[in-house]
């Protein structure tokens, strides 16, 4: 008799919660163990992570959540008032959900224009021997350029706009998607392809029904990699040289020669970077959701 599925299911999201509620934990007692541990003993490099000013406590972060929400501060001297890294964000009229949406769609836009050239690329140097021959070559000296470092070129092309900030990233997620979609066509099983070839299939029905369906699973798992990839070189790109977007938010505000004089508040990062988890962790559910549809015959292969 087959198993139902739905106690595995529920088994994986019990140890997701308990794995979640663990980390609450251990961070709520690293961040508060000072107070009941004499932290003499330890090496200086973990007395230096314990502190406060570096690993906030968890009612911090809540604080900080709700401002940043608000888009406004308590003003100095207010028991209340956290840091000038705040107050920047605040006078900036930055919010966490408007940072988190401006970033969310800069890497929508990175995927759904790097995605379909990526995969298209893959296809062909996949299919085509001769154009892999020439073509294969030209793009790993393209994929060894770092994402970030088109940046000032992009802005000495097109001035500084949003474009300069999303060709890295459409860049990016393209040359991730290439190789998954590359060795996805170069696996087709041989007796996939002999029985095509002996029933007489057209080319466009070989590659319609055989190709594409076999090369489905390596597509699914390139795009896991490339939304991955898609945050990392948002965010870094909106650190660098953007004005929104919640690289901004972690870093304070305003572009980069002018953050030296804002002293960067531990909770405001430890909660930009959990709220990037967490749409992450969303968009890949969300992938992985997909993956396991019967779309045109992935399930089956």
């Amino acid at each position: 008799m087959r198993r139902s599925p739905r106690p595995a299911g529920r088994s994986h999201a019990a140890l997701a919660a308990l794995s979640v509620a663990v980390g609450v934990v251990a961070y709520g007692l690293l961040s508060t163990g000072s107070r009941y541990v004499d932290l003499g003993q330890f090496p200086e490099p973990v007395r230096h992570l314990l502190r406060a000013s570096v690993l906030p406590p968890p009612q911090d972060l809540v604080d900080t959540v709700i401002q940043l929400a608000q888009g406004r501060t308590v003003p100095i001297g207010d028991p209340r008032h956290v840091s000038s890294h705040l107050e920047t964000l605040a006078l900036a009229h930055v919010t966490l959900q408007g940072s988190l949406l401006v970033s969310t769609l800069r890497v929508l836009i990175g995927l759904s224009l790097g995605v379909p050239a990526g995969i298209a690329l893959g296809l062909a140097l996949g299919w085509n021997q001769r154009l892999d021959a020439y073509g294969h070559p030209v793009y790993i000296l393209f994929r060894s350029i770092p994402p970030l470092a088109l940046i000032s070129y992009a802005m000495l092309w097109l001035g500084h706009t949003e474009t300069h900030v999303l060709i890295p990233v459409v860049y990016a997620v393209c040359t991730a998607m290439v190789i998954p979609t590359y060795h996805g066509i170069r696996d087709v099983a041989g007796v996939y392809v002999l029985a095509a070839r002996t029933l007489g299939a057209p080319r466009g029905l070989f590659f319609s029904r055989v190709i594409l369906p076999s090369v489905g699973p390596s597509i699914m798992s390139g795009l896991r990699y490339a939304l991955v990839i898609a945050w990392m070189t948002t965010v870094g790109a909106e650190m660098l040289m953007a004005r929104t977007g919640m690289g901004v938010l972690l870093v304070g505000g305003g572009i980069w020669s002018s953050r030296s004089e804002i002293g960067v508040d531990p909770a405001v990062v430890i909660v930009g970077i959990l709220s990037l988890s967490a749409a992450a962790y969303a968009m890949d559910a969300v992938i992985r959701l997909a993956s396991r549809l019967p779309v045109a015959g992935w399930a089956d292969r």
